[in-house]
């Protein structure tokens, strides 16, 4: 079966890489956006439970594929006899099921709308798991951007210090300036170790969504202000049909093929009987059905819930395609706005603050401002740098949600 042979093959290939060595070669190349992306989609814990649950799914249909549910019974009973001869009477009966109302390939047919929705619920727990990973992998580069720019203040402040100390030498500051540049120093030092922490603990985010054991080594390469794989897919063609509307179709078919089951398992069971029994001299042969009277117990309770698990997934699908083209709609409004906000900063905000900023650390420098002045213009700065860098993970995870709505996740570049 094609089906058969697709799930072996990608349990085989899940089962037997193992975890260091997939490690390893994601991390040879560097964990980029294309790559994090390939990999959840195959080593992702969630994938990789769904894919066992469509292996269930093949058992189910090979159980589901037998004649009938009952195997034939025989009987065989034996005991003496004893009058004026003495003899032996043995009885033996082997009575045959038969199922009516093709229940078999009822029960293969909802076997098999199992197993397509099972497909298809692998495709969406793809596309869910993708999208954990890959906002968890821009948290790591908005993380270490955060790093980088803790460092970067450290290097101004320890630049600072030494600019108050070399005026306090030369009698044109006092030393309470000093004291203000160490703190500044100390603050600094603080911003890093808890922009480290920081990093650390989405790293270990990132190795979570992607099923690794550890995000320590975990090389990752990116720019958070990059958007071009978004914004490609925001001007792209009308994505085709979600996995979970596939699935939720498909589970439609499920209900229906358990209805069907349902209905004909009211009918009443019936089995083919053969027997021979041997009293004293006589040899006798029998033959028979047996059939079962439903009257008292039937199964009606079977036939309404199978009914209404069939409404429930229809109104299921309804609302899941109905619900599909809002989400859409209102990811494209989210991340333009996000965009928005990010350019703003981009054309104006850093600019700006960048302009004053090296004003007035020449300023200080030839003592035209005093220091306060000087660390309130670098505050802003910093603070202007955290905005940014909080907007761009905001246009980052706008950009997911837009991706994971549309369906897609291929096309990365």
């Amino acid at each position: 079966m094609k089906i058969k042979t697709l799930s072996i093959v990608v349990l085989f290939m899940i089962c037997a890489v193992p975890e260091a060595a997939t490690a390893m070669e994601g991390n040879a190349e560097g964990f980029t956006l294309v790559r994090v992306i390939e990999f959840a989609a195959i080593h992702a814990p969630e994938v990789r439970l769904a894919t066992t649950r469509y292996a269930e799914g093949e058992a189910r249909l090979a159980a589901a594929q037998v004649r009938t549910l009952e195997n034939p019974k025989l009987d065989l009973t034996a005991g003496p006899r004893q009058g004026t001869e003495n003899s032996v009477d043995v009885e033996v009966g082997l009575e045959i099921p038969l199922e009516l109302g093709r229940r078999r390939d009822k029960r293969v047919a909802l076997a098999r709308a199992g197993m397509e929705r099972e497909k298809h619920t692998i495709g969406d727990v793809r596309r869910l798991a993708i999208a954990a990973a890959v906002g968890a992998y821009y948290r790591v580069l908005q993380a270490e951007a955060g790093l980088r720019l803790a460092r970067d203040r450290k290097t101004l402040a320890e630049e600072l210090l030494r600019i108050a100390r070399e005026r306090h030498l030369a009698g044109d500051a006092a030393k309470f300036e000093v004291n203000l540049t160490q703190t500044e120093v100390s603050r600094a030092e603080s911003d890093i170790a808890a922009a480290q922490g920081r990093t650390a603990s989405v790293r270990t985010g990132l190795a979570r969504t992607l099923g690794l054991s550890s995000g320590a080594e975990l090389r990752i390469v990116g720019d958070i202000r990059e958007r071009s794989f978004f914004d490609t897919l925001r001007s792209g063609p009308a994505p085709a049909e979600r996995a979970d509307i596939q699935a939720a179709e498909a589970d439609v078919e499920a209900s229906r093929a358990a209805l069907s089951l349902a209905e004909a398992e009211r009918m009443p069971d019936l089995a083919f009987r053969l027997s021979y029994k041997r009293e004293a001299d006589e040899n006798i042969a029998l033959g028979g059905i047996a059939i079962s009277l439903p009257f008292l117990n039937p199964r009606p309770g079977l036939v309404q819930e199978a009914r209404m698990q069939k409404q429930r997934a229809q109104i299921t699908a309804e609302l899941r395609r109905a619900a599909m083209s809002a989400e859409i709609e209102g990811a494209r409004q989210a991340y333009d706005a996000a965009i928005e906000a990010v350019r703003w900063i981009e054309a104006e905000g850093l600019p700006r603050q960048q302009e004053n900023e090296a004003l007035a650390s020449e300023g200080y420098r030839a003592g035209k401002i005093n220091l306060t002045t000087l660390l309130q213009v670098r505050r802003e700065a910093l603070e202007m740098g955290r905005n940014y860098l909080e907007r761009l993970g905001e246009a980052a995870v706008a950009g997911i949600e837009l991706v994971s709505a549309s369906g897609t996740w291929s096309g990365a570049k």
